[in-house]
C-alpha cells in the first residue's frame, strides 16, 4: 500500500480550535484513503489563510514530497490547498515531478492536460474569491473608521462592546492609562522607571508582572486616548467616537518629552522635594542625601547650607495653613462663585459661537487637505502629517467646546475648585504620597527657598494674595452679608480666574460683586 501526505487547512486559529472544518476534512480525506487503498504517511495541519504566501505546513510538506518521501498528496479541495496562483503553481510542479496529487470533492487529474485546465480554473476561481473577499472586509473597516469606530481589539484601558459599537473605558484599567500619562508628564520618571511606579500601584500585565517601557511607550504614543484613530500600517487618522482618557493639551506635551523637546532629565532619586529648593546664595537646587535615617538637602556650591526635610516639611505646612476655610467660609465663597454664572452667561455664548467658526474652519482645511491628495497635489505621507495636526486641533477645540458647553461658567468653575482644594489643605498634603504632595506643591507653590537655615515658601497668585490677607475680621459680622475675609477672597478669585480667561479668550470683562 502506497503512502500519501494528507493535508487539512482552516484560514484562523479560531476556526481550528472551535470549528469542525478540520475534523470534516481529516474525516473525508481518510474515507477517500481507505475506498482507494492509500497509507496516510503523515498528516499535515494548518491554521492560517491559503491566501497568504510562505505558509509554514504548506512549505514543509512540499519540500518532503520533493525527496520522495511519499507518492502523493491527498487535499480536502482545492481551495484547501491554495488560493493564490504561486502556491497551486507548486501544486502543479508537484504533479508535474510524478507526485501523485489527489482531491477527495473533485474529480481533478493534474496528470493529464484537461485536468490541469480544469484545475487552473477552479484556482483562479478561489484566488479571485479571496481577493474580493479582502476587498470587501477592506471596505467594511473603512466604512467604520469612517463612522468613528474602532474594528481592531480594544487598547489598553478600553473594552470591546462587539461589532458596530465605540470601545468603553474599562472601569479597571482606564485609570491607570490617566496614570501613565500624568506621572510622565510630571517630568519625574522614564519609561523604566514609569513601569516600576505603576507596578507598585497595583498595574499588572497579561502575566502578571510589570507592564513593560515597550509597552508603555506605545500607550503614550497611541492618540486613541484624546480621541483620534491612528492605523499603525497606513497612518491613516479617523475622529473617534469613543470616551477619551485624557486632554489634547497633555498628550502634547507627552510627545514633547518622548521626542526629547521639553529636554527633560528623569531623577534617579526619589525624594520628596528633589530639584525644589533653591539656594539664595548661588541660586542652585538642594540635593537630597539620606544619612542616618534622614533625609537633608544640600547646597554642593556652598558650604554649611543644609536643611533638613522635616524642617521642610515644617515650613510648607505653616505656609499652607492660612490657605484653610471653615466650613462658613466654603459655604459663603461658594454661594458667591453662583452669582457669576448668570453674568458671564452671555459672554459664555458669544464664546460658544467663536468655537463653532473654529471649527468648522477646521472641517474646511480637512476636507481642502482631502481635495489635495485626490488631485496628486500633495503626497500621502505629509496628507497623513497635516491630517493628524488638524485631527488634534479640532479635538483640542472639542474639548474647549465641551468645557464651556456646561451650565457653569469657567471661572466659577474654578473658584469653586479652588474652594475645594484649600478646604482641607494642610491635612490633604499631609496624607498624600510624596508623588501627590509634588503635583499639590507645583500647583500652589513658585518657588521653595534656602537661606541660610531658614525656608521659604513662595505662593503662587491667588494663594500669596490670600494668605496674606488679614485673619481678624473688621467689625461685627452682619446678619446676610458674607465676612470681610470671604468677600475678600472672593474678590482675588474673580480678580486672578477671571484675568486668566481674558488671556485665553482675548475679551476682557468686568465684574461688579453685589453690595
Amino acid at each position: 500500500m502506497n503512502s500519501y501526505f494528507a493535508y487539512i487547512r482552516v484560514s484562523t486559529v479560531k476556526q481550528g480550535e472551535h470549528g469542525s472544518s478540520l475534523q470534516e476534512q481529516r474525516d473525508a480525506i481518510q474515507s477517500f484513503a481507505t475506498r482507494n487503498h492509500m497509507r496516510i504517511a503523515e498528516w499535515f495541519e494548518e491554521r492560517e489563510t491559503a491566501a497568504k504566501i510562505g505558509r509554514h505546513e504548506f512549505s514543509r510538506m512540499v519540500a518532503a514530497l520533493k525527496k520522495k518521501k511519499a507518492v502523493g498528496v491527498i487535499f480536502h479541495k482545492i481551495d484547501r490547498s491554495a488560493r493564490n496562483l504561486r502556491d497551486w503553481s507548486a501544486v502543479q510542479d508537484l504533479a508535474d515531478q510524478g507526485i501523485d496529487v489527489r482531491f477527495t470533492q473533485e474529480s481533478v487529474n493534474l496528470g493529464s492536460n484537461e485536468g490541469k485546465l480544469t484545475g487552473d480554473f477552479l484556482a483562479v476561481i478561489s484566488a479571485h474569491y479571496i481577493r474580493n473577499l479582502r476587498e470587501e472586509v477592506k471596505k467594511g473597516i473603512h466604512g467604520r473608521l469612517k463612522q468613528g469606530l474602532y474594528p481592531g481589539p480594544a487598547p489598553f484601558g478600553y473594552l470591546n462592546q462587539g461589532g458596530g459599537k465605540a470601545k468603553i473605558p474599562d472601569p479597571a484599567r482606564s485609570p491607570y492609562v490617566r496614570q501613565v500619562f500624568e506621572l510622565y508628564a510630571s517630568g519625574s520618571f522614564t519609561l523604566r522607571g514609569l513601569s516600576d511606579e505603576l507596578y507598585q500601584r497595583g498595574l499588572r500585565g497579561r502575566t502578571g508582572g510589570k507592564v513593560g517601557p515597550n509597552r508603555l511607550s506605545e500607550i503614550l504614543r497611541n492618540p486613541f486616548y484624546v480621541g483620534v484613530i491612528k492605523l499603525k500600517r497606513s497612518g491613516e487618522c479617523y475622529p473617534g467616537v469613543h470616551t477619551p482618557l485624557i486632554l489634547s493639551a497633555q498628550f502634547a506635551e507627552v510627545q514633547g518629552r518622548l521626542d526629547g523637546k521639553l529636554n527633560a532629565k528623569a531623577a534617579v532619586h526619589n525624594f520628596t522635594f528633589r530639584r525644589m529648593i533653591a539656594c539664595t546664595q548661588c541660586g542652585y537646587h538642594l540635593i537630597g542625601e539620606r544619612q542616618k535615617g534622614h533625609v537633608y538637602y544640600r547646597c554642593h556650591e556652598c558650604a554649611g547650607r543644609c536643611v533638613k526635610e522635616e524642617v521642610v516639611q515644617s515650613a510648607i505646612m505653616a505656609s499652607l495653613a492660612p490657605l484653610s476655610l471653615t466650613d462658613d467660609e466654603a459655604t459663603d465663597l461658594q454661594q458667591l462663585a453662583g452669582t457669576v454664572t448668570a453674568i458671564w452667561r452671555s459672554e459664555r455664548e458669544q464664546l460658544m459661537q467663536s468655537l463653532a467658526l473654529q471649527r468648522t474652519a477646521v472641517r474646511s482645511r480637512i476636507t481642502r487637505l482631502t481635495d489635495l491628495l485626490l488631485d496628486g497635489a500633495i503626497e500621502k505621507d505629509l496628507f497623513q502629517e497635516k491630517k493628524l495636526e488638524l485631527l488634534l486641533e479640532q479635538q483640542s477645540l472639542d474639548e474647549q467646546h465641551d468645557r464651556f458647553s456646561g451650565d457653569g461658567d469657567m471661572a466659577a468653575q474654578d473658584i469653586g475648585q479652588y474652594i475645594e482644594l484649600v478646604k482641607t489643605l494642610p491635612l490633604s498634603y499631609g496624607t498624600a504620597n510624596d508623588v501627590e504632595k509634588r503635583q499639590l506643591l507645583k500647583t500652589i507653590t513658585s518657588n521653595l527657598r534656602l537661606d541660610q537655615k531658614n525656608v521659604f515658601v513662595e505662593l503662587k497668585s491667588p494663594f500669596r494674595e490670600i494668605a496674606a490677607l488679614d485673619l481678624v475680621l473688621i467689625g461685627a459680622p452682619v446678619r446676610g452679608r458674607p465676612r470681610t475675609r470671604v468677600r475678600k477672597i472672593f474678590k482675588l478669585l474673580v480678580g486672578h480666574f477671571t484675568a486668566r480667561d481674558d488671556e485665553r479668550s482675548g475679551e476682557p470683562r468686568e465684574f461688579k460683586p453685589a453690595a
